[in-house]
């Protein structure tokens, strides 16, 4: 998975070229209890053919409410367990068509924490090579940032407690690349993350009469994070100026949530 990928202009920089790498896995998913120590290894790899510089550091990790990860600087807030890991390296370099394995070891902490969560991030940049071009100026240097997602749970101790916060359909008229939808935030009041998976009953006079897959990538909701849900309703014509009740029904490991919303189509 690559994110937050970036391009750095630096004005005097005298080297470039095409790069290629990856972190494996990209997703690491674990349980673990209060105190122990977990350790993972990494495995990057420089998949193009040039010299790499490559820094790693240990960085907070949420989710948008589109699902997409968002990475900051590492904090002390409750379910970051950035604060509780090593690296056994912080930068190296690397040739072409060569990897590396990193370690990281994680001592989780005691305390009320259901989930945690952290990203391990590699900043990699060009190598100055020992040959390079001194008369090169104001050329681009290219640079990529790619993480590596932590999501652990400890076991027996996480609560799960979602909240469908509102409903909407989105605005006539609808075409071919503006279809009728439906759309739900859901928040997570837990303590650890859930998957959630959901989807929409409709009904016309108490009479059922659709049923759509409300759809969200992994469904994946950290604690205190919201997560927009959408569906589809391609039968929505023959209800024009009819008054449809639409129910939202989320399920999840532990519990379930609903909303309903009245709504007209015009």
């Amino acid at each position: 998975m690559k994110i937050l990928l970036f391009i750095l202009f630096l004005p005097f920089s005298a080297y470039a070229g095409m790069m290629s790498f990856s972190v494996s896995p990209g997703i690491v998913k674990f349980e673990t209890v209060q105190g122990s120590v977990k350790s993972f290894d990494l495995n990057f790899i420089n998949q193009g053919d040039n010299l790499l510089k490559v820094d790693v550091q240990v960085m907070d990790l949420k989710l948008d409410v589109n699902g997409v990860p968002v990475i900051s600087k590492m904090s002390k807030k409750n379910g970051q367990w950035g604060r509780f890991v090593k690296l056994d390296k912080n930068s190296f370099k690397l040739s072409g068509k060569q990897s590396k394995k990193i370690n990281v070891t994680l001592k989780t902490p005691r305390g009320g924490y259901g989930g945690g969560y952290f990203a391990v991030v590699f900043n990699t940049s060009a190598a100055k090579s020992k040959n390079g071009n001194k008369k090169s100026k104001n050329s681009m240097t290219i640079g990529g940032q790619i993480p590596a997602l932590f999501i652990g749970e400890i076991s027996r101790m996480g609560t799960r407690k979602m909240q469908v916060l509102k409903g909407a359909i989105n605005k006539a008229p609808y075409t071919e690349d503006n279809p009728f939808k439906f759309r739900f935030l859901l928040k997570n009041n837990g303590t650890t993350h859930a998957n959630v998976v959901g989807d929409v009953l409709i009904r016309h006079n108490k009479k059922v009469v659709g049923r759509v897959r409300l759809e969200s990538g992994s469904g994946l909701v950290f604690p205190n994070g919201e997560r927009y849900f959408v569906a589809t309703w391609d039968k929505f014509a023959k209800y024009a100026n009819k008054k449809l009740q639409a129910e939202a029904r989320f399920s999840y490991s532990g519990g379930r949530a609903t909303k309903k919303m009245r709504f007209i189509i015009k």
